[in-house]
């Protein structure tokens, strides 16, 4: 499957008819396996435009006023299930929205922990200090 998917920008009303529009940023087109899993696919976006947010879909029968967060595996299925029964053969439109929020942050973090693995880094822990404070008087 496709996903043809936007960051960088925003979504605004075009001035003559108020329909609205991708402006500005990126949009490109990633290839996934129909297996995908949702943290696997966010990985593929990490990897082809090192950008990660919050991943909305917009569905096929839909402008881009209705987009439907897409936060786990069950989501993304969820999506895909739609696309396949109204529009199997088109791209699923996708829009990254920039980080902004704790739960982003996370999936983030995430992201960048299979990178870590994947570049066969050792992995690493945080050092705790001695937290016992002497009272000097």
């Amino acid at each position: 499957m496709k996903f043809l998917y936007s960051y960088g920008g925003k979504i605004l009303p075009r001035q003559i008819d108020g329909k609205l529009r991708y402006v500005g940023g990126h949009t490109r087109v990633l290839a996934a396996d129909r297996t995908v899993t949702y943290l696997d696919l966010i990985f593929k976006f990490w990897e082809a435009c090192g950008f990660t947010g919050d991943l909305k879909c917009k569905l096929p029968s839909e402008d881009l006023d209705v987009l439907v967060s897409v936060t786990c595996d069950e989501d993304l299925a969820a999506v895909v299930e739609e696309y396949d029964r109204v529009s199997p053969d088109a791209k699923i439109r996708a829009v990254l929205c920039s980080v902004n929020s704790s739960k982003t942050i996370a999936t983030a973090l995430a992201v960048e922990s299979l990178f870590e693995l994947s570049a066969s880094k050792p992995t690493r822990y945080p050092v705790v200090a001695d937290s016992t404070v002497q009272k000097t008087t």
